[in-house]
């Protein structure tokens, strides 16, 4: 069995598998069911209200989703609400382009912000 530093800890132990010692992985394996048991509760928590309640890092999370062990649906990051994608909800994001478009062309009509959002989700689209 070859010898090898905990990428956690740093302490030497026999590899048999993991790159973490048996302690960090005991410690991992208490982490991952806090944040599923926390999920369970509350199924559309966002990450960093997991991470308050858990006291899990967002390092440790990011870990479990990308192994496939955990699944986080993403929240707007203006109003909270869940989304599929991005870091905005659709009308989060078309208030966001409005405000732009009125910095822009402050003499805009309502008419003309409406030709400006859907030239821009068209673009997007292609």
């Amino acid at each position: 069995m070859p010898l090898a530093n905990c990428k956690e800890c740093g302490k030497l132990f026999f590899k048999v598998a993991s790159d973490i010692c048996p302690e960090c992985q005991k410690k991992e394996e208490e982490d991952f069911n806090k944040v599923k048991d926390y999920l369970r509760e509350y199924p559309n928590a966002s990450l960093s209200e997991i991470m308050e309640a858990t006291g899990v890092n967002e390092k440790k999370i990011s870990k479990f989703i990308k192994a496939g062990r955990l699944s986080i649906k993403p929240t707007c990051e203006s109003c909270g609400r869940p989304i599929d994608s991005g870091k905005l909800c659709p009308e989060c994001r078309m208030k966001l382009l409005r405000e732009v478009k009125s910095v822009l062309n402050p003499g805009s009509t309502k008419e003309q912000e409406d030709t400006f959002l859907l030239e821009y989700l068209r673009k997007k689209r292609a």
